[in-house]
């Protein structure tokens, strides 16, 4: 985190940088559409009137299991704690537990997990190799005095290549294919020019086709995942009435940690009765809660503390308004992700002994059985004696990380 801290005030001294681009639109997503592809493509999180009249529809599309129940998937934002996260659904096929989720969404981190949590278990070794540590042990690469005069901290090209390297013709192909036949893949992004979180329609950017598909679907990942100010961010072509313009778009975990329905779904009065029953899981590639500890009287420290704070606090809300939800409409909730007493590297420790240990964490768990927890166990444990809410197992059974080192 105090690496996250160090790049932020970097940015502060380069106040003089700047990047070519051509304007935003002047109207919001449902008026402009990607170069190449129409309005379904995508949506804003909080549009309550494309969701009243789109939500219940979608709903109907929806491709049931072979019992008739619905899976649903959420995955947060997280940087390096994705290799938790990606850890736990290849220790669910290990155990014989994982699902075939109808619904998969993502952010930031959890947006490139989620083609593989999305096509299952036959892509459990992609999923390995892009999150155990070689992939990314190279990922932080600083632009030095670059960053004066240029956006983002780091350089982008590691992670474009990252993305380039796993969203391959045939993920993009297989995404299209289950998407034809009723499943649904989301993934957020922050459009920084409008403040607002997007939500892309990962399938029905596949099944465009051909190389468009396949560089827009990389666009939209390599977005999700750009922290803003650590990476730079990614323009994306609009057009509106004959006339192109460009969006910038960051992390998706810049204004949401983790989404089930967009904002606007979770506030309205009913949802479709299609979704009845359906079984709401959520993984934070991460942790909710710091364990606590003595702040140093210092900037960064403080800088840092304060930061971590909003974000577990974001993230404790997301799960009380989705448990919220799910009870509302009669849907199962259950969540998971790393006890604050847990020695966690961080989230930009991308280097390849943090990642490794922490993906074997979340493999050792799920393979035990041992990572799922419902609003009501968290609640029960934090009232009876403090113990940590995302804490659903004894310390003998799943051991803490051994080797993670904090950044």
């Amino acid at each position: 985190m105090k690496r996250f801290v160090l790049a932020i005030s970097a940015l502060a001294l380069s106040g003089c940088a700047t990047a070519a681009r051509l304007d935003s639109p002047p109207v919001s997503p449902r008026g402009a559409n990607p170069v190449g592809f129409d309005l379904t493509v995508r949506m804003e999180t909080n549009d309550y009137d494309f969701h009243k009249e789109n939500a219940p529809q979608a709903a109907r599309k929806l491709a049931f299991s072979a019992d008739r129940s619905i899976e649903m998937l959420a995955l947060s934002g997280g940087g390096a704690g994705g290799a938790y996260g990606a850890g736990v659904l290849v220790g669910l096929t290990n155990a014989g537990t994982r699902p075939r989720f109808e619904i998969v969404t993502g952010v930031s981190t959890g947006a490139l997990i989620a083609p593989f949590a999305f096509l299952g278990s036959d892509w459990d070794g992609k999923l390995t190799e892009a999150y155990r540590g070689e992939a990314t042990n190279n990922l932080m690469q600083s632009r030095g005095l670059g960053a004066l005069f240029d956006v983002g901290v780091f350089d982008g090209r590691p992670l474009k290549e990252l993305v380039d390297h796993f969203v391959t013709d045939e993920l993009v192909f297989a995404i299209a294919r289950e998407a034809a036949n009723g499943r649904m893949l989301l993934v957020a992004t922050t459009n920084l020019d409008r403040e607002e979180t997007v939500i892309w329609d990962m399938g029905a950017i596949a099944q465009r086709g051909g190389a468009p598909a396949r560089e827009l679907f990389r666009k939209v990942l390599v977005a999700s995942a750009s922290v803003p100010g650590v990476f730079p961010p990614v323009m994306i072509d609009v057009e509106k009435d004959g006339e192109t313009f460009q969006e910038m778009h960051v992390d998706g975990g810049a204004s949401t940690p983790f989404f089930i329905a967009p904002e606007a779904v979770l506030h309205m009065d009913e949802t479709s009765t299609t979704l009845r029953g359906a079984q709401v899981f959520v993984i934070i590639n991460g942790q909710a809660a710091s364990a606590p500890r003595t702040t140093s009287n210092n900037t960064l420290d403080i800088a840092a503390r304060s930061f971590t704070a909003v974000l577990n606090q974001m993230t404790r809300t997301a799960i009380r308004q989705s448990d919220d939800f799910a009870k509302k409409n009669d849907l199962g909730f259950r969540f998971s992700g790393i006890p604050s007493d847990v020695q966690f590297g961080g989230s930009l420790a991308f280097d390849k002994a943090n990642m490794e240990v922490t993906f074997d964490y979340g493999l050792r768990c799920a393979t035990r059985g041992l990572v799922w927890i419902t609003e009501e166990q968290a609640m029960a444990r934090t009232k009876a004696g403090g113990e940590n809410e995302l804490k659903p197992f004894a310390e003998a059974e799943c051991p803490l990380l051994p080797r993670a080192r904090p950044s």
